[in-house]
């Protein structure tokens, strides 16, 4: 612990300090995000959902997708507050999921492919020269919409609160402020999302 304290570079500005905190932070979500990001083209066709490599994982030979509309069930678009991802379910118990970081900002047709899924799979499904029965493919049931997660987000609340009135009643607590307010944040995005899905129902 002696030799850390008197090798370790001392930082007398507190205004360095927090730029080079605030550039290794940056640095690394660009290099994570430069890392593990992918390009892909979704193509709609009649012989079903053509996934094409743009840009691979580093380390990725995966050869192209295709997706036939016959076993297309259902799909899903999930808000997270890092990672927005859209899922099409298969019937063949696998799935199919497409992410995109929210914290940067990315041109892409992300948002497009969301709003045109539900009208163009389904004109390509039912419109398929088949001899099975084809039904029409819905939007499944988001997490947000299950009740568990409604009771699980309750109990967290309270327990914010509590740890809330903890902290204003006793300064000393180790509970942090900032800990409060990452807790807090979480809460009111998970809350957000549970009244739109509500809303939208």
């Amino acid at each position: 612990m002696l030799l850390m304290e008197e090798y370790t570079p001392r930082i007398e500005n507190e205004i360095i300090s927090i730029l080079q905190f605030l550039a290794v932070i940056v640095t690394s979500v660009y290099l994570a995000h430069l890392i593990g990001m992918a390009q892909v083209k979704v193509t709609f066709s009649k012989q079903g959902l053509v996934h094409t490599w743009k840009r691979r994982f580093l380390f990725s030979w995966e050869k192209e997708i295709i997706i036939p509309w016959e076993i297309v069930d259902n799909y899903l678009f999930h808000e997270d507050r890092t990672l927005d991802s859209f899922y099409i379910n298969l019937t063949t118990k696998k799935r199919y999921k497409i992410n995109q970081l929210n914290i940067l900002p990315i041109n892409d047709d992300f948002k497009k492919l969301i709003k045109d899924f539900p009208v163009l799979s389904n004109k390509y499904k039912l419109g398929t020269d088949s001899n099975i029965e084809m039904k029409t493919i819905k939007e499944d049931k988001s997490i947000y919409s299950n009740k568990g997660f409604k009771w699980l987000l309750y109990i967290l609340t309270i327990g914010f609160i509590i740890l809330l009135l903890t902290k204003i009643l006793n300064p000393e607590s180790k509970t942090t402020w900032s800990s409060l307010g990452i807790i807090g944040t979480g809460l009111m995005f998970y809350g957000t999302m549970i009244k739109e899905r509500k809303e939208n129902n």
